[in-house]
């Protein structure tokens, strides 16, 4: 496969071993490889380079974006090789698998096996998790980024939540049930955050998922 077919595969992007000295000037040379226009992405550049299939994030999607993010978080190995494969964890998968998050302080996660974790990226803001046991099961691939399954990484996300959440948080109670997601798994993903808010009305928290649950639905 030639460096232009890698690039189409990876969302326009290329991590920079994966082309040879030569392959790097013939694309520089083609215009192939390109220069972004916005100062913070070219800084980007550090780690991976731009070419002419890339969106642009003014006119990209999202998921360019975070594909570009996921190969950033282990610049030196390429895609095939991350086996098993690291995937972003927590509030960063929910809002790939596009719930609404807010302006949650949960970390950007990225659980990752052992064997990678000598080549993280430490400049990027991640918080790596080592797992010895990741398995298939554990994630699901959107826009060819593996990302958390919903319930656990809501679970991950309500950790993390503060009186300031409320509306985020019963928001997405409502958008995992409108995908399907039965009440009792929704109560274990909630039920970090049970003794954050209070009822208004009797002064008592909730201790358990459910009891949250009950709460967000009577206020």
């Amino acid at each position: 496969m030639d460096y232009r077919e890698l690039a189409a595969k990876q969302h326009g992007f290329l991590l920079h071993n994966q082309l040879t000295e030569e392959e790097y000037n013939e694309a520089v040379e083609t215009g192939f490889i390109i220069t972004p226009p916005l100062d913070d992405e070219q800084a980007l550049m550090e780690y991976v380079h731009y070419t002419e299939l890339t969106m642009l994030p003014e006119y990209g999607d999202i998921a360019d974006k975070y594909y570009q993010e996921w190969l950033i978080a282990f610049p030196t190995i390429p895609p095939e090789e991350r086996q098993p494969t690291p995937y972003f964890a927590g509030k960063k998968a929910l809002k790939m698998h596009r719930f609404l998050t807010g302006w949650s302080t949960a970390p950007s996660l990225v659980i990752t096996p052992p064997q990678l974790m000598p080549h993280i990226n430490k400049e990027f803001g991640y918080t790596y998790v080592m797992d010895e046991n990741i398995s298939p099961d554990d994630w699901v691939l959107v826009d060819d980024i593996p990302l958390e399954n919903i319930i656990p990484a809501m679970r991950k996300y309500y950790e993390y939540a503060d009186m300031d959440d409320y509306e985020w948080c019963v928001n997405m109670v409502s958008s995992a049930r409108q995908r399907g997601y039965s009440q009792d798994e929704i109560a274990w993903a909630v039920e970090p955050a049970a003794g954050v808010w209070y009822n208004y009305k009797t002064g008592k928290r909730p201790t358990n998922g459910k009891e949250l649950l009950e709460l967000f639905s009577e206020q």
